[in-house]
């Protein structure tokens, strides 16, 4: 292949093939063909290998014949026809017709020229006179200056020569036409020819009449150029003019000096000068494209056939727009092409071969001819007179090569050849080899590598000499594809795998090595490529596609998942940075720099979604042929396929009930600081805006990003949408804005903006606010003015009666109150005395119910108080003096035991009775007691220092107390006595008889309860009928540092600690420890933990509170640390993984709520975030903690590997640690970082922590050997 480009290459290629057409042409001028140029890339292609979009009357057009196109100053494309005006915004046409009924519509139908006017608006030339448009009410401004004027005549043509005037050419000559206030005034220029078209060319005034180009020139005519014959038309361009005569085009530049003429047997309508090639749009015979710079090229011309051809082969104008689009105007319709988006050409070989079927597999081509084989038959180009020869054949022609002078055909019944004879072609059959019972074999590829022939068959791999003479064959079935890396040819065959043939300069020792692909052996593979020079990428049926890297072995699968269009990979071709794949779905690009995929259907202008497998081929000038069932597409690699060009973006449409408010003269629309703003009513505030992105490349793939600020502030992007509605709006002002992207997502970096303002309801506005404050204020006045004054004579005829009646009530609620009063007196008098016999909740009860429910106690404390020798002092006092004495102290008794919320009993002689715990139960009831013994003690002490020397008799109190189980309630109907019963009252009584004057005799139980409290004398046994044998102590003290004074009566603020800690404290440490340790036991994740279950939480809790006693740390920092034992793992509840501040979250969120001050929960929190490895404790209770949980590590050898190997196993479970194997090395390095902080640990765990590493190191090692 030389190194020709592309560019020349499909020049030359369809040069010829055009020459050979027009040649039929002359022959017979009913034939259609035309012509089609890319600008830049190509010299001159068929339109049918192009995507051509078309617009006909079914797509909106107002009639068929296109006489002219014109894009006004937004981008909007008109069009003129015979019967009618249109407006393409590339989603719709709007037409324009005229009514002879409507003042506002267009003048004709007929169009003559389109012009810019003032603004935004467009002067439009009809046979009698102008019509202007405004864009914004959309009507027509009127001006039939040429109706029933003869002195004017047929109008052909008109340019713009200001703001308010126009300069018409007509069958009369040249008139000015003036436009001022609203009318029109003509002025006849001077010119009395038939002028047929009149155009300007740099500010300059050209036009032709008969045989004259003339130029107008300081209100003077002067001729340009004369020709020999008339002069049919002539187009402006920026570059110079075309002249068309009846069968010649001239084209002259800005001076008047010929470029080009040429003869041609049709009428040119228009032309278009574009990157210096002439398009020409003919009479009878489609378009012509010159190109001046290519001495060989004259007039080429394109058969109209197919989807993509032009609609008519009268071509009536040509036009491109702002977009890079190129639109035709035909008899039929419009057809418009993007040059940007023709990379994909197109091509069937029935235009030209007629039998084809243009299911095409193979292609090939050199210097002279480009090969093209298909099911049945081959079709050849000869590039020296650009014709065509078909070949035909009975079968698949699958794959084209030239070797050794010999142009080689693999079909599907063998190796064929192909041979010339004279001009003629014909295939004849090598007969290489019979290898399967007389039937060739279907041949797939050839591949061509150091001067030998690899054939790849249905049933086979054959290599061959240069000679043609087989060398050596493999049994392998479906070699389908070779490629080749690094002088190794790699090959696909079935069973898949990858195959490589190494050594084949050699005959004897070329060998195949083969790469298994376990995942997709069973599949098919069809195709195989290369990139980068070391991956291998295999295409199979319906399996996607592999790469294989052919240096470490990774592989990777692509699949519609990863972007692929379809899963069934056909060919593959490699080039610089991309890999293109055909599939059963269409064509795919893939970058290997990002790894993306770009995918391509009918849309992009490819023959069909379905190619045929094997059918590719790539020259040498950047184009790669693909082969499908309905023809080839030729793949430009060098040619993006993207408009660069942003488009146009408007808000077109605002509407309100069906009423544009941007086009109609509402007052809804107004004006402020040059800002459009729209004004809609709050009531059913529906309002739709539509919007243009004036592009028309693939209009309806345009992007749009809007936003509605005030409601919705994020840019929104939608594609195709140009409907944005919004409704039920708040009262108050929004902007909408909107930008647009073509399809390509080339964005126009400005934006439109239009203010839309929803009125407040009615009941909001102002007016309406201060009517109805007016309204209701004179209401309220009229109605407190007509009140009063029919209240006024009322009132004082009733002030009278209410005088008098209010005597008579005050009299009667006197009395009322009085009695209330005196019952009130009587109802607390008894419910005081009650109260005084009976405790508050159990005095309820009987008032509600009128009985009363024993209740039992577990934990209550009776206490017996009775004075020495009482009957003794009987003797000596009078019965009032003796019940003073009493009353005293019993008095000072009740106030003793209401303090401390013991429940009195009862008083029997000198006896005093009460009870702690009752009848609210409490846990401090035996030391409440004990305390209001020593303050009766301390009271009756006091008396008797005051009657020292008085001669009055001493009284001694002694006192007994005992704690147990009791019930408690009221018994009887009459006088109603709260009252206990149970051994513990015995006990009690026991314990009082027992103990000495001024003493506090105590039982074995209750001693129990406040040993931590006071200093106690143990007594001895006291026998106690049905119970044996019970212990009794003396409570001689408070224990110092728990009392406030010297004698150790009073309790300071460290005994009430102590007793808080020890009574509730410990009872929520329990409460919390049976709770956690159940929530554990229960919890599905926890209880499976081979390690980290709940007997790992009881074993460092007993770890921390053996260490802890050890250490000689406090009671309550003691339970402090085995309170974060309990929790220090309670995070795998939530996760596996950074279970310490999961656990210390639950903590700081639990302990509250079971009465822990902020500072306790606080040092818990700290201790179980310190156990996270690696271990970080700052203080002892930290050291501890950490030093429990890893206790473990050094214990004996059978709890160590038993917890051990629990620990591993759990890991595996969690999918951490992948087998035991692992599991010693990772020993080792802990046990080697980890230390014990405590000196307890220290000194009973470190040895055996050394002796458990180095057994595991001796284990690592392995047994020694001599």
């Amino acid at each position: 292949m030389p190194k020709n480009n592309y560019e020349s290459t499909i020049n030359e290629r369809f040069k010829l093939y055009l020459n050979g057409i027009f040649t039929s042409m002359t022959k017979n001028l009913c034939l259609i063909f035309i012509l089609f140029f890319i600008a830049l890339q190509l010299k001159a292609t068929n339109i049918d290998l192009l995507k051509c979009d078309q617009y006909t009357i079914d797509d909106g057009l107002p009639q068929s014949f296109i006489e002219d196109f014109f894009q006004d100053k937004k981008g909007f494309l008109w069009i003129s026809t015979q019967d009618g005006l249109s407006r393409f915004n590339g989603y719709e046409f709007e037409n324009f017709y005229s009514n002879p009924f409507d003042s506002t519509t267009i003048l004709g139908n007929y169009i003559l020229a389109m012009n810019n006017w003032k603004q935004d608006s467009i002067c439009f030339t009809t046979r009698i006179g102008i019509s202007i448009f405004d864009p914004v009410s959309k009507k027509f401004k009127n001006y039939p200056f040429a109706l029933n004027n003869d002195s004017i005549g047929t109008i052909f043509s008109s340019i713009i020569l200001n703001e308010d005037s126009i300069m018409i050419a007509s069958s009369k000559g040249l008139f000015e036409l003036k436009i001022k206030n609203g009318k029109s005034i003509v002025k006849n220029l001077g010119f009395k020819k038939r002028i047929n078209k009149i155009i300007h060319l740099d500010n300059r005034i050209i036009f032709t009449s008969d045989s004259v180009l003339y130029e107008r020139k300081n209100n003077k005519y002067a001729i340009v150029k004369k020709f020999k014959k008339n002069i049919q038309s002539i187009c402006a361009t920026k570059n110079g003019i075309g002249i068309s005569f009846e069968e010649n085009f001239v084209f002259l530049d800005k001076n008047f000096e010929e470029h080009g003429f040429f003869s041609f047997p049709i009428k040119i309508n228009d032309f278009l000068l574009d990157n210096g090639k002439y398009w020409l749009a003919s009479n009878d015979n489609g378009l012509i494209i010159y190109d001046p710079s290519n001495k060989k090229s004259t007039k080429k011309y394109i058969n109209k056939k197919g989807s993509h051809s032009l609609l008519s082969s009268n071509v009536r104008c040509v036009f491109k727009d702002n977009f890079g689009i190129i639109w035709v105007g035909t008899n039929h319709g419009i057809n418009k092409i993007d040059l940007s988006k023709q990379q994909f050409l197109q091509y069937k070989a029935s235009q030209h071969s007629p039998e084809s079927s243009d299911n095409s597999w193979s292609f090939w081509e050199n210097d002279s001819v480009f090969i093209s084989g298909y099911d049945n038959g081959l079709q050849i180009l000869k590039k020296v007179d650009n014709t065509h020869d078909w070949v035909p054949f009975s079968g698949l022609i699958l794959d084209i090569i030239e070797f050794n002078d010999n142009i080689l055909l693999a079909t599907s019944r063998g190796v064929y050849s192909l041979s010339k004879q004279d001009s003629t072609y014909s295939i004849d059959s090598l007969f290489l080899d019979v290898p399967h019972e007389n039937k060739q074999d279907i041949v797939f590829k050839f591949f061509k590598s150091k001067n030998k022939l690899l054939v790849g068959s249905l049933n086979s791999l054959s290599l061959y000499n240069e000679n043609l003479i087989l060398k050596r064959r493999w049994d392998l079935k479906n070699v389908r594809g070779f490629t080749e890396i690094n002088s190794t040819i790699y090959f696909i065959a079935h069973p898949t795998k990858i195959y490589s043939l190494i050594n084949i300069e050699n005959d004897n020792t070329a060998k195949i090595i083969s790469i298994p692909l376990k995942e997709v052996e069973h599949l098919l593979a069809l195709s195989i490529g290369k990139s980068k020079n070391k991956n291998i990428w295999l295409g199979f049926y319906g399996g996607g596609a592999i790469k294989y890297d052919i240096e470490n072995g990774k592989k990777e699968h692509f699949s519609t998942k990863n972007g692929l269009p379809n899963n069934t990979i056909y060919s593959i071709i490699s080039t610089k940075n991309e890999l293109w794949f055909s599939t059963n779905g269409g064509l795919s690009k893939y970058n290997i720099k990002n790894n993306e995929f770009e995918n391509y259907t009918t849309s992009d202008g490819i023959q069909s979604l379905e190619f045929n497998s094997g059918a590719s081929y790539a020259n040498n000038s950047g184009q790669i042929y693909f082969g499908g069932i309905n023809g080839y597409n030729i793949v430009n690699t060098t040619k993006d396929n993207i408009n660069l060009i942003p488009p146009n973006v408007y808000i077109s449409s605002v509407l309100y009930k069906g009423e544009n408010l941007l086009t109609s003269k509402s007052k809804k629309l107004s004006l402020i600081n040059n800002e459009r703003t729209v004004t809609i009513p709050h009531k059913r505030n529906r309002f739709e805006i539509i919007v243009d992105g004036i592009h028309y490349s693939s209009p309806k793939e345009n992007l749009f990003k809007t936003k509605l600020e005030g409601w919705q502030n994020d840019w929104i992007i939608s594609k195709g949408k140009r409907s944005f509605v919004f409704s039920n709006l708040n009262d108050g002002e929004y902007i909408f804005s909107v930008t647009s992207a073509n399809s390509d997502g080339i964005w126009n970096n400005s934006q439109k903006t239009i203010k839309i303002i929803i009125k407040p309801p009615f009941y909001l506005t102002w007016w309406f606010i201060l009517g109805i404050i007016i309204f209701i204020t004179s209401l309220i006045a009229f109605t407190i003015k007509s009140r009063i004054n029919r209240s006024k004579t009322q009132r004082e005829i009733l002030e009278k009666k209410v005088r008098d009646r209010t005597r008579e009530v005050e009299d009667q609620k006197r009395k009322l109150e009085d009695k209330n009063k005196e019952l009130e007196e009587e109802k607390n008098k008894e419910e005081e005395v009650l109260l005084n016999v009976l405790p508050r909740e159990t005095a309820k009860e009987l008032v509600s119910t009128g009985k009363s429910t024993p209740k039992s106690y577990n934990m209550a404390t009776v206490m017996f108080a009775d004075f020495k020798n009482f009957t003794k002092i009987t003797e000596n006092l009078g019965p009032k003096e003796l019940v003073a004495e009493l009353d005293d102290s019993f008095a000072r008794f009740d106030d003793i035991v209401g303090r401390l919320n013991i429940e009195k009993i009862k008083t029997s002689g000198d006896a005093y009775m009460c009870v702690g715990g009752i009848p609210i139960k409490n846990q401090t009831n035996p030391i409440d007691c004990v305390l209001a013994a020593f303050q009766f003690q301390k009271y009756m002490h006091q008396k008797r220092e005051i009657r020292e020397g008085t001669g009055k008799p001493q009284w001694h109190l002694r006192v007994g107390l005992h704690t147990g189980a009791l019930v408690a309630g009221v018994v009887g109907k009459k006088k109603f006595l709260y009252d206990v019963w149970g051994d513990t009252v015995n006990t009690a009584s026991r314990m009082e008889t027992s103990a000495e004057e001024g003493k506090i005799n105590i039982s074995g139980t209750t001693y129990e309860h406040i040993k931590d409290y006071f200093d106690c004398e143990y007594r001895g046994k006291l026998p106690v009928k049905n119970k044996g044998a019970i212990d009794m102590f003396y409570v001689t003290r408070i224990k110092k540092g728990l009392c406030a004074d010297d004698d150790g009566q009073v309790p300071n603020r460290k005994f009430f600690e102590l007793l808080n800690f020890k009574v509730y404290t410990q009872q929520s440490f329990q409460n919390v420890h049976d709770y956690f340790i159940d929530l554990l036991e229960q919890n599905e994740f926890i209880s499976k933990l081979k390690y980290h279950g709940p007997h790992h939480t009881i074993d460092v809790m007993n770890a921390a509170e053996r260490i802890g006693r050890a250490e000689g740390i406090g009671k309550e920092e003691l339970m402090l640390v085995k309170l974060a034992a309990l929790f220090h793992d309670s995070g795998f509840l939530n996760k596996y993984e950074n279970n310490e501040a999961e656990g210390a979250k639950l903590a700081k969120r639990e302990l509250p709520r079971y009465g822990f001050t902020e500072e306790q929960v606080e040092l818990v929190v700290n201790m179980i975030l310190a156990t996270k490895i690696p271990q970080d404790p700052k203080n002892h209770l930290e050291e501890i903690l950490c030093d429990a949980d890893l206790d473990y590590l050094g214990r004996d050898k059978e709890e160590f590997e038993k917890i051990s190997s629990s620990l591993a196993q759990e890991l595996i479970d969690m999918k951490i640690l992948k087998s035991m194997e692992e599991w010693d090395p990772i020993q080792v390095k802990f046990l080697e970082s980890h230390h014990y902080y405590t000196k307890t640990c220290i000194d009973s765990r470190r040895p055996n922590k050394i002796e458990r590493l180095r057994e595991i190191k001796d284990r690592l090692e392995g047994p020694n050997q001599e």
